[in-house]
């Protein structure tokens, strides 16, 4: 089951209207013990992992478009000799060595920059297992919440490989997406869990307090991911 033990339903919940009558109520989304809130299920089988189908979706189209609409650029070779004929003889060597001083302090940054890119990375994909064990654990089900983790080793991996190679046009924008949407459905998932009461749950292996505490840690590290995915170059 994607979603077990949880009281308050996801699509439809039985009432009975008269004795020996059951009527189901299909309430869409809606929560049929908080009737102004959206189920926890729903949230964590369509919403959430929602964003993570349509990154892996842009993902195969635009790697797609790339492979067509790649063409070669210059080489490194091409573009130094370019820069060494039109440099004036007589500031050469300055101009050469303020230029390798300051390609050595972005190199250095931009390393630096990167490393924090994916310990940032790892720490998310730490917290949302450690978010799926503790639903596991509670029997509560996971919805399609794993589909996060894969999707945040692919985003790695695309970073990684600058587009898979270069065959990916405009890589670091579909990864900036991904961490806005991340972010955005996970503050989406806590402000209903707010209002289930910061009590739901209580007693269980993983009460609401505790899950919108986990998230609110994971909304963070998405919001510092996207400014790193601006600062860092392709």
């Amino acid at each position: 089951m994607l979603c077990t033990n949880r009281p308050e339903g996801f699509v439809c919940t039985g009432r009975t209207i008269q004795p020996g009558f059951l009527a189901n109520l299909c309430q869409g989304p809606l929560s049929h013990l908080y009737s102004h809130s959206v189920t926890s299920c729903f949230l964590d089988t369509i919403l959430v992992p929602l964003c993570t189908w349509l990154y892996l979706t842009a993902l195969i189209f635009l790697t797609i478009a790339g492979s067509k609409l790649s063409s070669p650029r210059p080489s490194d070779a091409v573009r130094d000799k370019e820069y060494q004929t039109s440099k004036n003889t007589g500031q050469a060597e300055t101009i050469e060595a303020a230029a390798g001083e300051q390609t050595d302090r972005c190199a250095k940054l931009s390393k630096a920059l990167s490393v924090l890119y994916y310990l940032f990375l790892l720490a998310n994909l730490l917290m949302c297992i450690l978010e799926l064990v503790r639903l596991s654990l509670a029997h509560l089900g996971v919805g399609f919440l794993p589909f996060t983790s894969v999707v945040l080793i692919t985003a790695g991996a695309v970073r990684c490989t600058k587009g898979l190679g270069g065959r990916t046009i405009a890589w670091k924008y579909l990864n900036l997406g991904l961490w806005v949407a991340l972010a955005v459905t996970n503050g989406v998932k806590i402000a209903e869990e707010t209002k289930e009461g910061t009590g739901a749950r209580k007693g269980s292996k993983y009460a609401v307090s505790d899950q919108i505490t986990d998230v609110s840690v994971m909304i963070g590290v998405y919001a510092i991911l996207g400014a790193l995915e601006l600062s860092l170059r392709t």
